[in-house]
């Protein structure tokens, strides 16, 4: 989907397992010890992203995403102080480059995509299907929408 001069694609988004040291362990890596606590009755949530830049100029991505759930639920991803190689970070793409960087981990990974990290309600489950909203840094009025599978 197109938000302003960028394309945006959802690689995949599903829950995470914390407790996985194969795979999502790592995606969480760089959060403090405050930020991973993280209640019972909730869960974490990652959504991959990659972002395309098919214009003859640099562009930065949006940083501004927040999912909604059928009931109105409005859920904003994890602020990371010191980003991993799986996290979303939106840096300057450059003319006809993509995010992440094709010689980047977290292209060289499993979903191809960087990572926005989310704190979900248990509950929120059962009101699917979520929505990821992608909001327009140049315009904050503007913005897309895509349903999430789980």
């Amino acid at each position: 989907m197109q938000v302003g001069a960028l394309n945006y694609q959802v690689q995949i988004s599903r829950e995470l397992n914390p407790y996985d040291t194969q795979e999502d362990h790592w995606y969480l890596q760089g959060f403090t010890k405050s930020q991973l606590v993280l209640p019972t009755t909730e869960e974490w949530f990652g959504v991959s992203l990659q972002v395309f830049n098919w214009n003859n100029q640099a562009h930065t991505p949006t940083g501004n995403f927040y999912i909604t759930d059928t009931l109105g639920g409005r859920y904003v991803p994890m602020p990371d102080p010191a980003p991993n190689p799986y996290s979303y970070v939106p840096e300057s793409i450059p003319a006809w480059g993509q995010l992440p960087a094709i010689d980047s981990n977290a292209y060289a990974g499993w979903t191809q995509g960087e990572l926005l990290i989310f704190k979900i309600p248990y509950a929120s489950i059962a009101n699917r299907p979520f929505v990821l909203h992608i909001v327009d840094p140049t315009d904050s009025a503007r913005q897309s929408t895509i349903e999430l599978d789980v």
